[in-house]
């Protein structure tokens, strides 16, 4: 049992490297949640039921990859994507009728929707940031890039949750989260997530345009049928 835990440990190391890309040292752990990760979006972006359980397993593997390298807002986060991957999976199961559409939350909902962000990522920002005081035997180190990295763990939050409603306005964000990722990531240096947030970022960008066009369509048949 002893035995087993050990080895699980370790293959769960960002030190446990398969084989360097390019001189970079490339743990088992990142490559499984980065390709992993790229099926899942992809399959999102084309409105694909088997986005939901290739996430959960994908929400495991960069758990523990955050955790190494002290984003611990983006650790939480992967918590959430576990239970909404669940959630998502059993609400596209149940797909029948208008919920099968794609719709926009309109502007009022919008403004809202900024509201929560901007609030949700000053609160997130300022918890990580006692996690080392309360929780020092865990959190060894402080968080880095605490308001940014609580940003993007907060509007992914809502992006997944709008993915999961089919709302159009989650792609959007996502585009809005990639970016910041983007540099996120590249400032901690793990060049492979950052390439892998690259794809991400043309992925939403597809996913903005596949969704827009068939909510264009949902909206244009809705209108001849309403005549």
């Amino acid at each position: 049992m002893m035995t087993d835990f050990l080895l699980l440990k370790q293959y769960l190391s960002l030190e446990y490297t398969i084989f360097p890309l390019f001189g970079y040292p490339l743990s088992l752990l990142e490559f499984l949640g980065t390709t992993s990760g790229l099926i899942c979006v992809y399959l999102a972006s084309r409105n694909h039921i088997l986005t939901w359980p290739i996430g959960i397993f994908n929400s495991i593997c960069f758990f523990f990859l955050f955790f190494q390298i002290q984003l611990y807002s983006d650790m939480l986060l992967q918590i959430y994507f576990f239970g909404s991957s669940i959630y998502g999976w059993i609400i596209w199961r149940k797909r029948t009728g208008a919920f099968t559409k794609i719709v926009s939350l309109g502007k009022e909902k919008n403004l809202i929707l900024v509201g929560l962000i901007v609030f949700g990522t000053f609160g997130l920002g300022s918890f990580t940031k006692q996690l080392p005081i309360w929780f020092p035997e865990v959190f060894l180190k402080p968080a880095d890039y605490l308001y940014w990295d609580a940003f993007t763990t907060v509007a992914s939050i809502i992006a997944n949750f709008l993915l999961a409603q089919r709302k159009l306005e989650s792609w959007f964000l996502w585009v809005l989260v990639d970016v910041v990722c983007i540099v996120l990531y590249s400032l901690k240096q793990i060049p492979f997530v950052t390439i892998e947030y690259g794809v991400f970022l043309l992925i939403a960008f597809y996913g903005c345009w596949h969704w827009f066009k068939e909510f264009q369509e949902n909206r244009k048949n809705s209108q001849i049928t309403s005549a």
